[in-house]
């Protein structure tokens, strides 16, 4: 698969070679943790998966590559690992309050931004404004938002196109249609609306 991609990827550059670096840091990297984790994702240099327990249960996890050079990387009963590495739980556990973004409990005027709808998938967290999501892997990428404070959030980068007020969690963002529509998004602070 990974050889039919970089196929594909020459094709689409032109024959150039080798995709480019931003492309390789994306791919999910080879092991036998794919046989039981889904939707998995690689950012800012941390795998994501969804895997699946012992007991069938679905956990968010993730993992540092950089210390997965040497080892294959595995699921271990919903946890990513490689070698002696464990990696952390990226999800709410019987949909607790601490998600990822929320070590101790969390604080004011952040987001957790998440790929899939019912806070799974990959996540990241944002404490300011992004005028632009294009450089994190999240443009026109978001199904579900954990919010402390207010948020808006626009369908274009620089705050343009569709832009709406959000106050407090969105399990799934299809019914406000800005489902993988995203392109900017900030904090609104009193005052500002």
């Amino acid at each position: 698969m990974l050889i039919e991609m970089l196929a594909a990827m020459a094709v689409v550059s032109g024959g150039a070679g080798a995709p480019s670096q931003d492309m390789q840091a994306r791919v999910a990297p080879r092991g036998d943790y794919r046989e039981s984790c889904s939707g998995e994702y690689v950012n800012r240099g941390r795998l994501y998966a969804d895997c699946r327990t012992r007991r069938g249960q679905i956990r968010g996890t993730s993992i540092e590559l950089n210390r997965c050079t040497d080892y294959e990387i595995r699921n271990n009963d919903g946890l990513l690992v490689c070698g002696p590495n464990r990696g952390q739980y990226e999800d709410r556990p019987g949909g607790g309050g601490n998600g990822p973004g929320w070590p101790g409990g969390g604080g004011r005027g952040a987001a957790v931004v998440y790929r899939d709808a019912d806070f799974r998938g990959a996540t990241f967290r944002f404490e300011d404004e992004v005028p632009n999501l294009a450089n994190t892997g999240f443009n026109d990428a978001i199904s579900s938002m954990e919010l402390r404070g207010v948020w808006e959030v626009c369908t274009d980068a620089y705050f343009r196109g569709q832009c709406v007020t959000l106050d407090g969690d969105v399990r799934n963002l299809r019914n406000s249609g800005l489902n993988d529509r995203i392109s900017s998004m900030r904090p609104i602070r009193r005052g500002r609306r």
